[in-house]
């Protein structure tokens, strides 16, 4: 199969702005974490921490055991923001981008004389060269090179940091035997723990399988048919996706982790979830909110072994004014007597606007007005100028963070 697809991956890529800011950070191990608090965890790491172990999720007071000399960093998104917008400049200027996968993840498609192992090769030493250039010489990538954008992602891993792989004519599928199964995009703990169930313990067992095995691990022709062929270097379009929710959670500062304080985090990220969605034009037909506690701290990323969450159903709605009513009553069921910790709400059941039909009652119509005139003068003055009154002393609170699958917006409407 033929090369199509430069896959280019930033390493560290937190940890390294953090880097490139001060140099006074180079070389040592660097972690960067939301707020100041020893009970958050680690966002990102330097190469320095993780050679100790550190790792993204690793509480703080952890990652200060493993690694004593440590530097702790508190993130600064919107720099991350202004460098993720200079790596593409500098891509830009040696490919056309074809695809953002996230604030530190994106692919180009190759043509013509560029499918040549060689001429790919080249190519990849000119854009490492523009983002020394253009976003600063701590700002390493690995670049992989392959005949979809699945192994051309994979090849970006073999060799990091700052690697360069190419993965060309007759190297698929046996360049891929000696990765684990979880080195795929797509292959978790419990996909493997399925294919395991199946035989399958290898990745040169899993290349092997017939489309009708891998449908039936998948469960699904589909997806099953899709793995057949880039398995074997076909290049596979994904299906166009459709938003499935909006979300927002926030670790609680010290001084916010009460009832008063928690509920006055839930009101703002309501208001930014609500004004998300609207931006992107769906209505949502449920609501849900969490909270995990101080002495219960999330494990696996959820709301912690005691966390409690509770959601009720909408009818499809744009406006902040009935989710937040929605959110109110939801948050009278909460537990009493205990500290929060974090707190978070999601929208879902989303439908595109085009498919949605606006209420016949008057008061709910104007409460969608309202809520697009909101949008309107925060865009244009600034967030959170205009809010409902139950946000009031909370309006800076919960501030952009990173988010690792998308470029965190810093639309004044959002914020």
């Amino acid at each position: 199969m033929p090369i199509r697809y430069l896959f280019l991956d930033m390493n560290a890529f937190f940890a390294s702005c953090e880097q490139q800011r001060d140099p006074k950070l180079r070389g040592r191990p660097v972690a960067v974490i939301p707020t100041r608090a020893e009970t958050t965890s680690c966002i990102a790491a330097s190469y320095e921490a993780k050679a100790f172990g550190v790792k993204t999720g690793t509480p703080v007071w952890e990652a200060r055991r493993m690694c004593p000399g440590l530097v702790c960093v508190e993130a600064d998104h919107k720099r991350y923001v202004v460098t993720h917008n200079r790596i593409l400049d500098a891509l830009g200027s040696v490919l056309p981008v074809d695809r953002v996968m996230s604030i530190d993840e994106m692919s180009c498609r190759l043509t013509g004389d560029e499918r040549r192992p060689e001429r790919a090769a080249a190519l990849a030493h000119r854009i490492k060269r523009a983002i020394y250039e253009r976003a600063g010489d701590q700002m390493h990538c690995s670049i992989g090179v392959g005949p979809n954008v699945t192994l051309a992602k994979m090849a970006a891993d073999m060799k990091k940091p700052n690697g360069l792989t190419v993965l060309g004519d007759g190297d698929v599928p046996q360049s891929l035997y000696g990765l684990a199964l979880r080195d795929f995009p797509g292959i978790g703990p419990r996909m493997e723990r399925r294919l395991n169930l199946f035989g399958v313990f290898s990745v040169q067992q899993l290349c092997g399988l017939s489309v009708r095995a891998l449908s039936e691990v998948w469960g699904s022709k589909v997806l099953g048919g899709r793995w057949h062929r880039t398995l074997r270097g076909e290049d596979v379009l994904e299906p166009p996706g459709r938003r499935q929710t909006v979300s927002h959670s926030h670790v609680l500062p010290p001084d916010l982790r009460t009832d008063a304080g928690a509920y006055g985090i839930l009101v703002r990220l309501t208001h930014k979830a609500a004004a998300r969605m609207r931006k992107i034009d769906y209505w949502a037909g449920a609501v849900s909110v969490g909270l995990s506690f101080i002495d219960e701290p999330a494990a696996g990323g959820g709301w912690g072994r005691g966390g409690w969450a509770v959601g009720c159903r909408l009818q499809h709605c744009q406006d902040t004014l009935t989710i937040l009513r929605a959110v109110a009553r939801l948050w009278d069921a909460r537990p009493r007597g205990r500290v929060p910790f974090k707190v978070g709400m999601v929208l879902s059941e989303l439908r595109p606007a085009r498919s949605s039909t606006p209420s016949l009652f008057e008061a709910d119509r104007r409460a969608a007005e309202a809520s697009k005139a909101m949008d309107a003068v925060n865009a244009e003055f600034g967030a959170s100028v205009i809010h409902l009154g139950a946000m009031t002393g909370y309006e800076t609170g919960a501030p952009n963070r990173i988010a690792f699958t998308q470029i965190p917006d810093f639309d004044r409407r959002v914020s």
